[in-house]
């Protein structure tokens, strides 16, 4: 019932989002600190070290969660995500801005983004992100892991 309940306010506070974010440019950090209450700094492929011993990490998606994509070539800084939905095992929807290509894109919100677990371990170390308005998914993206909004338990 705990669950159930928390699960419903995490879904109401980002239903309100909208209004209080701005569509406009915005990087992906910035976007995920102000919808959740992690306050974590600097680059997003860094969230998930300094989220250690201030904040719960681990490899499975909750709603509300921070997916931490590590950084590559063709993310120098990494990327962080906002998980609005469960779809399955292996599915997510997202929250997120300045993901998608092109300077007509750069810095705009994109919401209820599928994301999809390709790991070979069933594990959300590598995902797939899904072109917003096509079925095409993009190529394969490191997840360092996710960090929950509770504090780390110490001890």
């Amino acid at each position: 019932m705990k669950r159930e309940v928390a699960a419903i306010a995490i879904a109401t506070a980002l239903l309100t989002i909208p209004a209080a974010v701005p569509a406009s440019a915005m990087e992906c950090v910035a976007y995920a600190k102000s919808v959740t209450q992690i306050n974590l700094r600097g680059d997003a492929w860094k969230w998930w070290d300094s989220a250690s011993g201030e904040y719960s990490r681990g490899h499975k998606p909750h709603m509300g969660a921070v997916m931490v994509f590590d950084r590559t070539k063709h993310m120098r800084h990494g990327h962080v995500a906002v998980v609005v939905d469960l779809i399955g095992d292996r599915e997510v929807l997202v929250d997120q801005a300045n993901w998608a290509a092109g300077k007509h894109n750069k810095g705009k919100v994109s919401r209820a983004v599928s994301v999809v677990d390709v790991s070979e371990k069933n594990d959300w170390s590598d995902v797939r992100v899904r072109w917003k308005d096509s079925p095409d998914y993009g190529r394969d993206n490191p997840v360092r892991g996710f960090i929950y909004s509770t504090p780390e338990s110490r001890g």
